[in-house]
C-alpha cells in the first residue's frame, strides 16, 4: 500500500476516533440501573401498626437520657435502640422480664446501654441501661412494671428490696454484696426501667445513682406527650419524604435497620460515642437521619452546615482507615473512599464509601464494589440536585 493510500484509510479512522472521544466526554456519568428521580412509595399512606410502633419508639428515643448526664464516665455506647418488634420487646431486657411482659400490649419502646469502656475489666466496669416502654394506659403500665419487677426479683433468692426515698413508687432491688441494681418506675403510660452496675457494692451509692437518673430522665420527659394507643398506627414515618431522596436499593418497608427515619438524639444513642455524635449533629443543626439499606441521609440547617458536617464525615472516614479515591467525573460535592483493609466482621457492605453533599443534605453511601459505589453516587447526586 502506498503512503497516499494509507493516508486515505487513516483520515476517516482518525475522524471516528475523535468523534468517539468527543461523544465520550459528553456522555452522562454512569448510574447503572439506579433511578435518577425519587421513586414514590406508599409506606405512609395507610394505618400500620408496625410503622406506628417504630415511629413512637423513636419519639421516646428522642427523650431518652444520655447516661453521661448522671455519670460523666459513661460515654461509651454499648447497644440499644428500638426494642419493640412484631413479637413484643425483643432487646435490652432480660429473658424473665420479656416473659413477664407477654400478656401486655407494649406499644413502643427505646433503650440504650452506656458504659465506661471497661468491659474487659469486671472490677472497674460501670454501666447504666435505660429503657422506656409505652403501654396503652397508666394502669397497664403499672401492672407491667410490677410484673417485670416481680419476675426479676424472684429469679434469685438473694435479691433484696432497695427503696428510693425520693421515688417511693419505684420498684427496685439488688443483691447484697453485688454492685448491680434493677429498678422500675411508671410515668403516665410509660415504664422506665433502669439497670446499673457500679464498682462498689454499696446500697447508698446504688440508691444515689438511681435517684439522680430518675430525676434527669423525668426532666427529659417533662413535656413529652405519648401518642394514644388508637393513634399509634396513624403515625407517619417520613412526612418529608426523605427516604425517597436516597438511592433506592430495597423495598419500601418500615424497618429499624433498613428503612427508618431517626431524630438526632435517638440516632446518636445507636453510636459508639453518643454525646460526641450528638454534639456534631447539633453543630450542623441536623434534625433528621434517614436510613435506607446501608445508606444514611443527614438533613442539616443549610448548605454551609452541610459542608461542615461533610467535613466531619470525611475525617471519620480517614480515622476509620479509609483512603480517598476518585469519584464520578464532572460532579461536585462528592468524595469517595476505599477501605485500606476489608472488614470481614461487617455484614453490611463497607469496602467502598462515598459522601454526596448538596444543599442541606449529606448522604453516606456504602458498597463492596468500586463501580457500584460510583454509580450510586451519580444517582444520589441527581436525586438531591434534581438533575
Amino acid at each position: 500500500m502506498t503512503v497516499r493510500n494509507r493516508s486515505r484509510w487513516l483520515a476517516p479512522l482518525l475522524s471516528l476516533t475523535l468523534l468517539a472521544a468527543a461523544c465520550g466526554d459528553n456522555a452522562p456519568p454512569d448510574h447503572g440501573d439506579y433511578a435518577l428521580e425519587p421513586v414514590a412509595g406508599d409506606y405512609d399512606d395507610a394505618p400500620n401498626t408496625v410503622r406506628g410502633t417504630l415511629v413512637e419508639s423513636v419519639r421516646i428515643g428522642e427523650r431518652l437520657l444520655f447516661a453521661d448526664r448522671v455519670d460523666p464516665q459513661l460515654t461509651y455506647g454499648n447497644g440499644g435502640g428500638l426494642i419493640v418488634g412484631v413479637h413484643g420487646v425483643d432487646n435490652l431486657l432480660s429473658g424473665v422480664q420479656r416473659t413477664a411482659l407477654g400478656p401486655f400490649d407494649v406499644l413502643a419502646g427505646y433503650g440504650a446501654i452506656a458504659s465506661n469502656g471497661q468491659s474487659d475489666n469486671e472490677s472497674k466496669h460501670k454501666l447504666l441501661s435505660i429503657a422506656i416502654l409505652s403501654l396503652p394506659d397508666e394502669a397497664q403500665a403499672m401492672a407491667a412494671a410490677q410484673a417485670m419487677a416481680a419476675a426479676d426479683f424472684t429469679a434469685n433468692t438473694e435479691n433484696a428490696p432497695l427503696p428510693l426515698p425520693e421515688f417511693p413508687a419505684a420498684l427496685s432491688h439488688w443483691r447484697p454484696g453485688v454492685p448491680t441494681v434493677g429498678s422500675w418506675l411508671v410515668w403516665k403510660n410509660l415504664v422506665i426501667r433502669l439497670y446499673a452496675k457500679i464498682i462498689e457494692p454499696s446500697p447508698e451509692l446504688l440508691t444515689d445513682l438511681l435517684t439522680r437518673t430518675y430525676r434527669a430522665q423525668l426532666a427529659e420527659l417533662d413535656t413529652f406527650v405519648p401518642t394514644p394507643a388508637a393513634d399509634v398506627p396513624k403515625l407517619k414515618l417520613d412526612s418529608d419524604k426523605l427516604l425517597t431522596r436516597v438511592v433506592k436499593t430495597g423495598d419500601y418497608w418500615p424497618d429499624k435497620w433498613d428503612f427508618m427515619v431517626y431524630g438526632p438524639r435517638s440516632y446518636a444513642l445507636l453510636r459508639d460515642h453518643p454525646s460526641i455524635d450528638l454534639s456534631e449533629f447539633a453543630q450542623a443543626s441536623i434534625d433528621a437521619i434517614a436510613v435506607s439499606y446501608n445508606k444514611f441521609l443527614y438533613r442539616t440547617r443549610d448548605s454551609d452546615a452541610a459542608k461542615a458536617y461533610a467535613d466531619v464525615e470525611d475525617r471519620r472516614s480517614l480515622d476509620a482507615d479509609y483512603t480517598p479515591m476518585t469519584g464520578p467525573q464532572g460532579l461536585s460535592g462528592i468524595s469517595c473512599y476505599r477501605a485500606a483493609r476489608p472488614d470481614n466482621t461487617s455484614v453490611p457492605a463497607r469496602r467502598y464509601s462515598c459522601l454526596v453533599r448538596h444543599n442541606e443534605f449529606v448522604v453516606r453511601l456504602y458498597s463492596n464494589q468500586e463501580t457500584d459505589i460510583r454509580q450510586q453516587a451519580v444517582a444520589q447526586h441527581a436525586l438531591l440536585s434534581g438533575s
